[in-house]
């Protein structure tokens, strides 16, 4: 996807989700974009989410696209220095979690060189342990230093660490996590581009 011949200029902002889901989440966010200014682009390698989330669009919805694709296949196509924002709600394991960090790291260390300058990176994400058991809020503060200090390792500024989810965001893990807030910790954090 090369973003600059696809979008129009009128777009003066880029927004990416990885895993988008049935969509749901980014078509309200485009819904709340009054101005049209933002383009919104869902990424969903699940081929049933990705029809989901098409079935919401309509010809009126002019800002927002949803792809059918892998997220690296994606991020890798993108040109350096043109995104304005990633979302990433609860990333598969295979994204976030401390078994695999020798495959995420250097995925958002690429996805670091599309953002713009101050571009920024939602992630949501949470803590569990191994049997799925109460996290004790020791357990909660070691994982939460790591993954902070992970993303600044790889070059990230912190502009915003939060031990819940924002409001005016909802999906259904999100929502079914919230009433499980022992057994599972979630934490958001603002992570933006430094140059």
């Amino acid at each position: 996807m090369n973003t600059k011949q696809r979008l129009p200029f009128v777009y003066r902002e880029l927004v990416f989700e990885l895993g988008s889901g049935n969509g749901k989440m980014l078509f309200d966010l485009s819904n709340r974009n009054k101005n049209k200014d933002i383009f919104f682009i869902g990424i969903e390698i699940d081929r049933l989410q990705y029809e989901e989330s098409c079935a919401l669009t309509t010809s009126a919805a002019s800002n927002i696209l949803f792809v059918n694709d892998d997220i690296e296949n994606v991020v890798t196509k993108l040109e350096d220095d043109t995104v304005n924002m990633f979302i990433s709600i609860l990333p598969h394991p295979t994204f976030i979690g401390s078994e695999n960090v020798t495959k995420w790291k250097p995925f958002y260390i690429k996805m670091l060189r599309k953002m713009k300058d101050h571009g920024q990176f939602l992630l949501i994400t949470e803590c569990t342990n191994e049997f799925f058991s109460p996290v004790s809020i020791e357990e909660y503060k070691k994982w939460r230093n790591w993954i902070t200090s992970s993303f600044i390792d790889m070059g990230y500024r912190i502009l915003l660490a939060l031990d819940d989810s924002p409001s005016g965001f909802s999906s259904y893990y999100l929502d079914q996590f919230k009433h499980d807030t022992n057994r599972i910790k979630v934490l958001t954090l603002l992570l933006e581009k430094i140059t």
